[in-house]
């Protein structure tokens, strides 16, 4: 799970909003942008968790799975997420022990706190499945591919491809979907065909989708998944989240 929650590490905007308000600390000049649609706060604390799966190159998987204590403040016309980790539980091969131990008692304190728009939407640390960033990861990786040798036997090359595709497929888990912790209900599915050095051809397909509690309008779960493929060999990456009672 590595650098997943990197973007949270970002905290000098939200800090500064929960400090002055939402609107005024992000540049809004008028309240109703925030007002619109205000949705209900939870009252209480609440657990999150996540689990991710990454498919490893010989097909055996990598897990890590959190959990946190999660309380909700109104700040401003917005809403900031505090939270304090409960768990973590990392099972990986043998081979990844040294590493499993070292994400396995990483902190997360660094990914909160968290600011929500008054509608629920992330501000800041947002926006990791729209087309657009999809799109922007891609051609990240086309042009990694591009800019490194050709390997010199094909399936030498389709491993290396499909590494980078992969990596593609986690920068997008580095960021939070905009409409995580309230859902629109709007799931998305995009499939990529790309064009590799040597006359491969490789695919990338995202999927994601939210489900909301249905008497709060807060996030019940969610699943977002990440296929890359060459040939007929692929790899995927598999995030669940859920949100709810202790």
């Amino acid at each position: 799970m590595g650098s997943e929650m990197r973007e949270f590490s970002r905290r000098g905007a939200i800090g500064a909003a929960v400090g002055m308000g939402v609107s005024s600390a992000l540049g809004y000049g008028h309240v109703a942008a925030f007002a619109q649609s205000l949705v209900p706060m939870p009252s209480h604390p609440l657990s999150l968790s996540r689990r991710l799966e990454r498919s490893l190159h010989d097909g055996r998987l990598l897990v890590v799975s959190r959990s946190w204590e999660v309380e909700f403040t109104r700040q401003g016309q917005g809403i900031a997420i505090t939270g304090t980790q409960l768990q973590a539980e990392v099972e990986a091969p043998p081979s990844l022990a040294s590493f499993a131990e070292i994400e396995q008692s990483r902190s997360t304190a660094n990914m909160w706190p968290i600011l929500l728009s008054g509608n629920g939407k992330i501000l800041v640390a947002g926006s990791g499945t729209d087309q657009e960033d999809i799109a922007a990861a891609i051609a990240e990786a086309e042009h990694v591919i591009a800019s490194r040798p050709m390997p010199s036997s094909q399936q030498a090359a389709q491993r290396q491809f499909l590494n980078e595709m992969q990596q593609a497929g986690y920068s997008l888990l580095d960021r939070l979907p905009d409409d995580l912790f309230f859902p629109t209900g709007v799931p998305l599915q995009s499939t990529r065909e790309i064009s590799l050095p040597g006359g491969l051809t490789g695919q990338f397909e995202i999927t994601y989708n939210a489900v909301a509690e249905s008497d709060s309008l807060r996030l019940d779960h969610a699943e977002r998944t990440i296929l890359t493929r060459i040939g007929h060999t692929e790899r995927h990456a598999r995030e669940e989240w859920k949100l709810g009672e202790f």
